[in-house]
């Protein structure tokens, strides 16, 4: 009696290819399945790492450069305001917090870049750019004549008082979480990442070991 095991199968073919013939791997949640590899953690720090995962860091870090980002496109959105550009605002920013005006002129060029943790050419040129719009004003030292003061104008101070309402308005609503103590709490710690990140740059700028 004729057996119909081969019945439909090419010519040539063989059974024992068809055993050999690669099995499908099971897809994610079927028997059989592999599970998946944990991501490599991001830091080893056991304070950064409860029940051993690095999940809620990394949400951390993400919600700062989100936070970064908004509060980047708010001043400029306020600079925009004040006719100015974001880094020209920063600079006039920091002169008004620093005193400099006709009475006050004792903010360097040197303080400024210092102060908004960039290079001195860049607040040279932004500085200059500032002189021509009529916002700001340099002076030689009375003592050391090769040091330059920079002083706002009677125009630019005008600019900071007309954005000031928009400036109030804007950042009640953006700190509207915090409470009381928070303020201080804050401060401290975003101090203690600011300081840790020049070190952390420079883990950047290493060689791949």
């Amino acid at each position: 009696m004729r057996s119909d095991k081969g019945a439909g199968r090419p010519p040539g073919a063989s059974a024992d290819r068809e055993a050999e013939a690669p099995a499908v791997p099971a897809s994610p949640g079927q028997p059989g399945a592999r599970p998946a590899a944990a991501p490599p953690l991001t830091t080893s720090r056991p304070e950064l790492l409860p029940d051993g995962s690095d999940l809620r860091f990394r949400e951390l870090v993400r919600d700062l450069v989100d936070f970064s980002a908004r509060l980047q496109e708010i001043r400029e959105g306020i600079a925009r305001a004040m006719g100015v550009t974001p880094p020209q605002y920063n600079i006039l920013m920091t002169l008004s917090q620093l005193g400099a005006d006709v009475t006050v002129a004792d903010v360097t060029v040197g303080d400024l870049a210092e102060r908004l943790r960039v290079s001195v050419p860049f607040v040279v040129t932004e500085t200059r750019r500032l002189v021509a719009l009529g916002l700001l004003e340099k002076r030689p030292d009375k003592v050391d004549r090769r040091r330059v003061m920079l002083l706002l104008t009677a125009r630019a101070r005008a600019l900071l008082h007309d954005i000031a309402p928009l400036q109030v308005s804007v950042n009640d609503v953006l700190f509207s979480s915090l409470g009381p103590h928070d303020l201080g709490e804050l401060t401290r710690l975003t101090r203690g990442l600011l300081a840790s990140c020049a070190g952390a740059l420079a883990k950047t700028r290493l060689p791949p070991s």
